[in-house]
C-alpha cells in the first residue's frame, strides 16, 4: 500500500513539475493550455493504470488451485498453522485445539485466520477442502 502510495505521489508530483515547465515553454500560450492538461490527464492515467496492472498481476499470481503443486501452499504455511489446519479437519473447535496444543485460544484464533488467508478461503469448512483438494491434509 505504501508503494503505490510513493508511486502515485511521484507522478502527481512529476506531472505538477510538467506544469511548471509548461510555463517557460513556447507551448505557454491561452490556446494550447487546455491541450496541454488533456494530454497531462490521460497520460497520468495511463502511467497509472499501467502501473497498477503490473503491481496487482504480481501479488495476485498466487491464487490457490487445486491442480497447483501442494508442496507450494504447505510451505506457506507455518508448522502450527498446518497443525492447526489439521485438527480444523477434524473437526475441533478453538478451545479443543487450543488445548491439544497447550496454546491460548487467542493464538488458535489467530492461527486460523492465517490459515483462512493463506488458503483465501472465508471459512473454515472451506479451508478444510481446500486443505484437501491440495493434499496437505
Amino acid at each position: 500500500m505504501r508503494q503505490t502510495i510513493l508511486i502515485f505521489g511521484g507522478l502527481a508530483a512529476a506531472i505538477a513539475l510538467l506544469f511548471q515547465l509548461s510555463k517557460l515553454t513556447i507551448l505557454s500560450s491561452q490556446d494550447s493550455s487546455d491541450v496541454f492538461i488533456i494530454i497531462a490527464g490521460c497520460l497520468f492515467i495511463l502511467i497509472g493504470f499501467f502501473i497498477n496492472r503490473f503491481l496487482y498481476t504480481k501479488s495476485s499470481a498466487k491464487v490457490i488451485s487445486p491442480d497447483s503443486n501442494s508442496t507450494d501452499y504447505r510451505a506457506d504455511l507455518s508448522k502450527q498453522e498446518h497443525r492447526v489446519l489439521l485438527l480444523m479437519a477434524d473437526g475441533l473447535s478453538n478451545m479443543e485445539i487450543a488445548n491439544s496444543l497447550f496454546i491460548s485460544e487467542s493464538t488458535v484464533k489467530t492461527h486460523v485466520s492465517r490459515v483462512l488467508g493463506k488458503l483465501n478461503a472465508k471459512r473454515r469448512t472451506e479451508a478444510v477442502k481446500i486443505g484437501r483438494d491440495l493434499g496437505i491434509i
